[in-house]
C-alpha cells in the first residue's frame, strides 16, 4: 500500500479518551452510509465494548462486550433485549483490517472474524494513538454526533399524541417565557417599541432552537404568537401616538 494510502487508513478512526467508567481509551469511525462504529478499551482487564448505531435502522444501537476473546454480552441496547450481533460486527471488517491499535484487537481475539492483527505499518499504528493532534476534529465530531442522536430520538419518536407529549415541556416554556415579556409590556416596564423587537425576536429564535438545537420542526404556531404580539405592539403604540398619547 502506498503512503497515501496509509495516510488515509490513519485518519479513518478517531481516539481519545474514554468517558466510560473503568474504560481508558475511545475509539471512532463512521461509513459511507452513516452507520457509526464506537470502541471503548478497559486495558487493565482487556475488555472491549463495541457499539454499533445503524444508519439504515433508523439509528437503531446495538452492544457487545468481549472479555479476552469471550462475548460476554450482546444486546440491542435500543430495544433493551438480547441478540446475536455476528452478522451486523462481520460486516465492519475491513475498517477492523486498519485499526490502529493491536492491543485492543488481540483482547478481542478474534471473534466474529475480526483480525487480531492490524494491517497498518507499526510505525503508522504508533503514531495514530496521539490524541492530541486528532483533538480538534474530534470536538466537531462529538458535537455532530450529538445532534445526530437527537435528530434520531425525534424521528423515532411516532404518533401525534407522543410527539406531542415530548414537545410539551420545551414548547410550554418557550410560550410561558414570551408570555411574560408580554405581561411586562401590559405592566409598563417594557415599551411598544422595545417590545415588538423582542417578541419579533424571541420568536425567530425559537424556532431556531427548535430546528438547529432540538433537530426538530418549528412549531410554527408559536412563532405566529410572538409575531402577532410584536405587531399587537407597534399597533399599540400607533394608536396612542394618533390620539397624542404618548408613552
Amino acid at each position: 500500500m502506498s503512503e497515501l494510502d496509509m495516510s488515509a487508513m490513519r485518519r479513518l478512526w478517531k481516539s481519545g479518551p474514554s468517558r466510560l467508567e473503568g474504560y481508558t481509551r475511545h475509539y471512532y469511525t463512521e461509513t459511507a452510509d452513516g452507520d457509526e462504529l464506537e470502541l471503548d478499551y478497559h486495558f487493565a482487564r482487556e475488555m472491549v465494548r463495541i457499539t454499533l448505531t445503524m444508519a439504515q435502522e433508523r439509528g437503531r444501537q446495538y452492544v457487545a462486550v468481549i472479555k479476552q476473546g469471550v462475548i460476554l454480552q450482546e444486546r440491542d441496547f435500543s430495544g433493551n433485549r438480547d441478540t446475536d450481533l455476528s452478522s451486523r460486527v462481520a460486516r465492519f471488517k475491513e475498517w477492523f483490517d486498519y485499526f490502529p491499535d493491536n492491543h485492543v484487537l488481540k483482547s478481542m481475539g478474534g471473534v466474529y472474524g475480526l483480525p487480531t492483527k492490524s494491517k497498518l505499518h507499526q510505525n503508522i499504528v504508533r503514531e495514530s494513538r496521539t490524541w492530541e493532534a486528532l483533538r480538534p476534529v474530534r470536538m466537531v465530531d462529538e458535537f455532530r454526533r450529538y445532534l445526530d442522536r437527537k435528530r434520531r430520538k425525534e424521528e423515532n419518536v411516532q404518533g401525534l399524541i407522543p410527539r406531542f407529549l415530548r414537545r410539551l415541556p420545551s414548547e410550554t416554556l418557550d410560550i410561558a417565557l414570551g408570555l411574560l415579556f408580554f405581561l411586562a409590556f401590559l405592566a409598563g416596564r417594557i415599551g411598544p417599541g422595545d417590545f415588538a423587537f423582542l417578541a419579533g425576536s424571541y420568536g425567530l429564535a425559537t424556532g431556531g432552537l427548535d430546528w438547529l438545537w432540538r433537530q426538530r420542526e418549528p412549531f410554527i404556531p408559536k412563532i405566529v404568537l410572538f409575531h402577532s404580539l410584536a405587531a399587537y405592539a407597534v399597533w399599540h403604540e400607533v394608536q396612542m401616538r394618533l390620539w397624542g398619547i404618548f408613552i
